[in-house]
């Protein structure tokens, strides 16, 4: 159920009209720049079609879903087109909701997860890259846990391992990058048991880790152009990254998880 007052503006369920739309962890700049991309970059493309391949052997499609920090709503369109109709998001940015509100997403939500205006609501809540924006992640995934129903589930994705931290981190708000164990640990001391946790993007660590490399961090502030920096590269380039993940994505269960560019885990409320 819905526990806090809202405003409805273009079909929007606004629970925090405060919330600037540059905030000191992330600026709107960056969702106009994911939009411009997203469709295009061999990374998301790979990311939500691994997503789908994960979630449909255990998210029913006629589960009532959010997905929360859903940026654009990329990846629900792309969920939603693929038979999960009953999806929403939830952004703090309505920039990002607008641009959802475009792809036919009927249900947008602007909130701050820290303060959440939902109680036993949903029976899956995705996360995909969002948790690692949040300092606060453990009382985020109190939250989390509080907006399912009994026995629903969390699926979400992160960047994962510190030594693969980049300029990029800090230009996207990266509070940091997990490891399997320290997640999985995490989510089982907010109220949840983990049901599938393993790594991806697995073929493409060594380019990651060059990328760390070239474009270490220099701990400085992130100036305002860094936010419109772009993220496209030689088609050649995307295209063969996106043949690598896209093979990967097929035999990752016979590859050995010890490492990845980023990690998968699909919990249930305990």
């Amino acid at each position: 159920m819905i526990i806090r007052d809202f405003l409805e503006e273009d079909n929007i369920k606004i629970f925090d009209r405060d919330i600037r739309e540059n905030h000191a962890d992330y600026n709107a700049k960056g969702l106009d720049n994911l939009y411009a991309q997203e469709e295009d970059n061999f990374w998301f493309i790979a990311r939500k079609e691994d997503i789908f391949q994960t979630i449909k052997q255990c998210i029913s499609m006629s589960e009532k879903i959010i997905e929360i920090g859903a940026g654009t709503g990329n990846v629900s369109r792309y969920l939603q087109s693929n038979g999960y109709k009953n999806i929403s998001v939830g952004e703090m940015h309505l920039s990002g909701l607008k641009y959802a509100k475009g792809y036919g997403i009927k249900e947008c939500y602007q909130f701050n997860l820290l303060d959440t205006p939902f109680e036993d609501e949903f029976d899956a809540v995705f996360m995909f890259d969002v948790l690692e924006h949040i300092e606060e992640d453990d009382f985020a995934l109190q939250n989390v846990n509080k907006s399912l129903n009994k026995k629903g589930e969390i699926v979400l994705t992160v960047p994962s391992n510190m030594w693969l931290w980049n300029r990029d981190d800090a230009i996207a708000g990266h509070k940091k990058r997990y490891t399997k164990k320290e997640l999985i640990n995490k989510l089982e001391s907010n109220g949840f048991v983990i049901l599938k946790a393993r790594y991806f993007f697995i073929g493409i660590v060594p380019l990651l880790f060059l990328r760390t490399v070239l474009n270490s961090d220099d701990k400085s502030e992130v100036k305002e152009t860094e936010f419109s920096n772009d993220i496209s590269m030689n088609s050649v380039l995307n295209n063969v990254l996106l043949f690598i993940s896209r093979v990967e994505n097929k035999i990752n269960h016979l590859l050995p998880n010890i490492f990845g560019g980023s990690l998968l885990i699909i919990a249930k409320k305990k």
